[in-house]
């Protein structure tokens, strides 16, 4: 239930004078049950009339820590002092609480006034009657899972307010660990009777011991042996509480509300906060920045299966740095948001998995760097930052560490520009209405044809749709919805990919055609346009090669090797994409340092021993070099040694045409 639920049915409650039960508001640690109590419940349950003019008194009391109902009794009129008669409610209107050191003052100066308090809450009001009214309380007991007071004893003391004194009585805790901190006393001696009858502690039964049998669940092991885990569980089997909570809870517990309010919200009200407490961050640029990432935020929190308010306050305050100092040294990078947010999604994972006791596993490497997962989240994976792991885990912290993280991530992105050219977008609108142009009547999907027409000859789409567009129009034509030129659009298309300035990339989708025929006319319309677009492609590429000058020496062309190596890969063309006039002129002028530079470059290209798979179209194009670089004007530049250089290189070359099938 979201924070609105909740308080729209408390407030229901509280007026209800027949709801003579507790209720429950459930939620797990750290999710703000006290936060909401504070912040929403305690003005929606004032502003309750009960009577003409009258409202409820309102109580809190934690159960942190409290051992016995004597306690509890005196905890519950020591509140009332503080905050009905003491108006100690407008500490908790401003978001505060009043301090323990004067709540036990006040309750160890109450206790000398009427002595020693009876377990029977009836009796405390009988000491005091004629002074304090208790009665017709609404009391928030907070914390339960933490309380150490026998649950049986607990829920008597609270039907007794209920019954007795028309109090309204609402409990903050998370169910599942209600009474299990029973487990965790006296722990040493109930180990040892778990353990109890020979058994062995082991801390793994492996997986060789096939003979291996439990008794019913609870980790007997024919050996007698019992692992560390199975201690614990059949200890909390055997001690928590927990149970008795659930055979007796239905009779004080009217109704349980699961307080699970939207992840988004949370984040928004802890950064910003609301109209009695200021967010925990100020107004600047990090604030803006994690405003406006939010979702990113909530999603890396959701990844890890954490939403524990201490937990996401934590993070709020350790980013800060790591934002700060990637700004001031990082800001003017092309690849600035990114790495920012890189680092919030890994920073996320390892404040979590701190807190959650989890751990971040390696998976893979990818160059330098690990690729992680988050324990029980083996498919999803990102970059681990040995920086952040420092920083969150020992306060320690490295401008260095930092930078150098910086600098990995901007070398892998500019390596991805390179494999992924981004994609240039269709700006029609003709093509994706046709998509529906069943559901269309026949003069409507005429009109959006002749549309698709006149978008594709003002340029409208990218060469990502051409594909798409010539099957559509192929698969209306059968139809006889479309009577237009097709050829006459295939030639528009040519026109303009010559005219492209941008590298585009193809539709790799597989199509499927009604019939052979279709499919037949489409390859004849479409292979001209793809081989037009693929000579475009390296025409641009060439351009590029001479504006960043890469045959002005070996070293910058084995960096431009080593940069494109993935995508001539994918486009299964090395050669072609060369200017093998320059090439020859750079061996020509190379030294044998730079001659084994230049096969090294090579080398780095054809790097896979399947060559036959990918670089069919270089065969000629490899020939043309060897007889290149074999040339007398090359081969007498230089002595004995860099005949040895030229001649490694050829039959580093011939080696390769080789494994391209070609017979020496």
């Amino acid at each position: 239930m979201t924070s609105k639920e909740i308080v729209d049915a408390v407030i229901s409650y509280v007026r209800d004078e027949n709801a003579k039960y507790a209720i429950l508001i459930d939620g797990t640690w750290g999710s703000g049950k006290t936060y909401l109590y504070e912040n929403y419940l305690v003005d929606a349950i004032d502003s309750v009339e009960v009577g003409k003019n009258e409202r409820k008194q309102n109580v809190y009391i934690s159960l942190y820590g409290i051992s016995s109902i004597d306690s509890l009794a005196k905890q519950l009129i020591t509140n009332y002092l503080i905050y009905v008669k003491g108006n100690g409610n407008k500490l908790i209107k401003k978001g505060l609480k009043p301090l323990a050191g004067i709540i036990g003052v006040a309750s160890s100066a109450f206790s000398f006034s009427i002595g020693p308090i009876s377990t029977d809450l009836s009796n405390v009001f009988e000491k005091i009657e004629g002074s304090i009214d208790v009665k017709d309380m609404v009391i928030c007991f907070d914390d339960l899972e933490r309380c150490t007071i026998p649950i049986n004893e607990f829920f008597g003391f609270v039907n007794n307010l209920i019954e007795h004194c028309n109090c309204k009585v609402i409990i903050l805790a998370d169910e599942k660990n209600i009474g299990k901190i029973y487990a965790n006393t006296n722990i040493e001696e109930k180990y040892l009777t778990v353990i109890s009858g020979n058994r062995k502690v082991v801390e793994y039964i492996g997986d060789g011991k096939n003979t291996k049998t439990q008794n019913k669940g609870l980790g007997k092991d024919t050996n007698g042996e019992i692992t560390v885990e199975e201690v614990k569980k059949l200890n909390e089997i055997l001690y928590s509480e927990n149970y008795l909570y659930k055979d007796i809870k239905e009779k004080v517990i009217g109704k349980t509300m699961l307080y699970y309010p939207a992840l988004k919200d949370v984040i928004k009200e802890v950064i910003c906060g609301n109209e009695k407490n200021k967010g925990i961050i100020q107004e600047g640029q990090y604030k803006e920045y994690l405003l406006k990432y939010i979702n990113d935020i909530v999603s890396a929190f959701t990844e890890t299966e954490n939403r524990n308010l201490r937990i996401i306050r934590s993070w709020i305050f350790l980013f800060r740095k790591i934002y700060e100092a990637t700004t001031k040294y990082y800001s003017n990078s092309k690849y600035y948001e990114e790495i920012l947010n890189d680092f919030l999604r890994y920073s996320i994972w390892v404040a979590g998995a701190i807190k959650k006791n989890k751990k971040i596993t390696r998976s893979a490497n990818y160059g330098s760097q690990d690729m992680v997962y988050f324990e029980g989240h083996e498919y999803t994976h990102i970059f681990r930052y040995s920086f952040i792991d420092a920083w969150i885990n020992r306060d320690a912290w490295s401008d260095e560490d930092l930078s150098q993280a910086c600098k990995s991530i901007i070398k892998r992105r500019e390596q991805e520009d390179v494999d992924n050219p981004p994609k240039i977008h269709s700006t029609g609108k003709a093509l994706n209405e046709l998509r529906d142009w069943y559901l269309m009547e026949d003069e409507q999907v005429e009109e959006v044809l002749e549309k698709l027409v006149h978008e594709v000859e003002e340029g409208k789409y990218a060469y990502y749709d051409y594909s798409n567009i010539l099957s559509t129009l192929l698969y209306l034509q059968v139809y006889g919805l479309f009577t237009g030129d097709i050829k006459k659009i295939q030639t528009k298309m040519i026109d303009m990919i010559k005219k492209d300035p941008d590298v585009q990339e193809e539709n790799d989708f597989p199509k499927n055609f009604s019939s052979e025929e279709i499919r037949d006319k489409y390859n004849e319309l479409y292979r001209p346009i793809a081989e037009e677009r693929k000579i475009r492609n390296r025409e641009i590429n060439k351009e590029e090669q001479e504006e960043s000058d890469i045959y002005r020496s070996a070293d910058v062309f084995y960096e431009h090797c080593s940069k494109m190596k993935n995508y001539y890969c994918s486009h299964k063309s090395f050669i072609e994409y060369l200017d093998l006039d320059k090439l020859l002129a750079l061996i020509n002028i190379s030294n044998n340092e730079d001659i084994y530079t230049i096969l090294q470059a090579f080398k780095t290209v054809y790097f896979m021993g399947n060559l036959k798979d990918f670089y069919m179209t270089d065969i000629e194009g490899i020939k043309r070099i060897i007889e290149g670089v074999k040339d007398d004007d090359i081969v007498k530049q230089g002595g004995i040694t860099r005949k040895i250089a030229l001649s490694n290189f050829v039959e580093s070359l011939k080696k390769d045409l080789i494994l391209l099938g070609v017979e020496e």
